[in-house]
């Protein structure tokens, strides 16, 4: 029998803010943006979410609810050193240690806890070491598996230890909601909702091959298992992301070419110097861009060999935007993804000038970059940037900056 236990932070964005700046400590702070400016709330403190304040409100709409909060723009080398704290904290306790995100994490405890005993005292230990070191608040969830830990991590926030006996797990999971179950979304939860099914428990009142045929035998099979509270994924100590995203709104509408090529071409730099940190490489580009109209343009697109190069991936962002139809429209955002990450380099990549091949040349790009700053070396199309953001040495401070992964 397993013991695992997922590990949330509290309003992360937020709590870090007020843990670098004691002065907001106690006090509502909205992370996103400043209120007069475009954009949405990417995180609120809880003395904000008392005022109504919720994630993915606009700026001003939140704002309006909460006239007295703090508005921050949100630092994400803030975010790193905070997350590498609890990640070194959580290897003190046990060696694996899986970190889904920067405010998130899965602890195996099961070879380092006494057969018979539940770690409750563990995760209070872990709580308490955290908030000594980083004044960040967790909650965590325990469990036999993954997915019930995780489940029971965001049931009593913030600060709470939620524990699920073994042998509970059904139970435990009968009376909630269906979207709390992973791998339900909207349309798998209409399905459900259709037959008069609102709650997980009542799925596994279904025969499996029922739920098999409802949503293909695969994905049937799984929902079924997750109903019933049996999920054996173990935890890895080092997970591969699905993706890696960045984008941003601009301070302004725009139609001038040069900045919005210039920007994608920066966020392609971006994507790429996290591959190449990570020892990643990735099959499959995406594109978006938002316009003025609040309609939008995505296409994604597949290489022909797996990158961590920002030429690659910035001249395949290119195609794909220019294979968007032309709309005299302003930009109101642009984003880029790669997809289908893969754990190693291709091993086959393009030669370029004065080099070997491509992969001497980023090593030489990313040595320069990690002894004197991300923007001594620059692609000539995201010099355009500079007339429109402050250049520090880690990047362009962009407005309203992507915060995910």
């Amino acid at each position: 029998m397993r013991t695992i236990i997922h590990l949330d932070g509290d309003a992360f964005f937020a709590s870090v803010a007020q843990s670098f700046n004691p002065l907001l400590v106690g006090k509502p702070v909205v992370v996103g943006g400043l209120p007069h400016q475009r954009g949405c709330v990417h995180s609120a403190s809880y003395e904000a979410r008392r005022k109504g304040v919720t994630v993915g409100m606009g700026l001003s709409k939140a704002k309006e609810l909460c006239p007295d909060a703090f508005f921050v723009k949100g630092d994400f080398r803030h975010y790193r050193a905070v997350g590498l704290a609890i990640e070194d904290i959580l290897h003190s306790f046990s060696p694996d240690v899986e970190i889904a995100s920067l405010d998130d994490a899965y602890v195996d405890l099961t070879n380092v806890m006494e057969r018979r005993r539940f770690p409750v005292e563990t995760c209070i230990n872990i709580a308490r070491s955290i908030r000594e070191r980083v004044n960040i608040p967790v909650s965590i969830g325990v469990a036999s598996s993954k997915l019930v830990a995780r489940i029971a991590s965001g049931l009593n926030k913030p600060s709470g230890i939620t524990s699920v006996p073994h042998g509970m797990e059904r139970t435990f999971l009968s009376g909630l909601p269906l979207r709390m179950l992973r791998g339900i979304g909207r349309k798998t939860e209409q399905v459900f909702f259709d037959l008069g099914i609102t709650t997980i428990g009542q799925i596994t009142t279904l025969p499996r091959y029922t739920v098999m045929q409802l949503l293909g035998s695969a994905a049937g099979e799984t929902i079924w298992q997750y109903a019933h509270g049996h999920d054996m994924r173990p935890v890895h100590a080092r997970r591969i992301a699905h993706q890696i995203s960045r984008e941003t709104s601009f301070e302004e509408d725009t139609n001038d070419e040069k900045l919005v090529t210039g920007t994608l071409r920066y966020l392609s730099e971006r994507i790429a110097d996290k591959l190449r940190k990570e020892f990643w490489s990735a099959r499959q580009v995406h594109v978006k861009v938002c316009y003025s109209d609040s309609r939008s343009a995505r296409r994604s697109s597949s290489l022909r060999q797996p990158t961590c190069e920002g030429a690659v991936i910035a001249r395949r962002v290119q195609q794909i935007y220019d294979g968007f139809p032309h709309r005299r429209i302003r930009v109101k955002l642009v984003g880029v993804k790669v997809m289908n990450i893969d754990s190693e380099y291709s091993g086959q990549l393009s030669v370029l000038d004065r080099f070997e091949n491509s992969e001497q040349l980023c090593r030489t790009i990313d040595d320069v970059r990690r002894r004197f700053g991300f923007s001594t070396i620059a692609p000539g199309s995201t010099l355009v940037l500079k007339n429109y953001y402050r250049m520090e040495k880690h990047g362009y401070i962009l407005h309203t900056p992507s915060l995910s992964q």
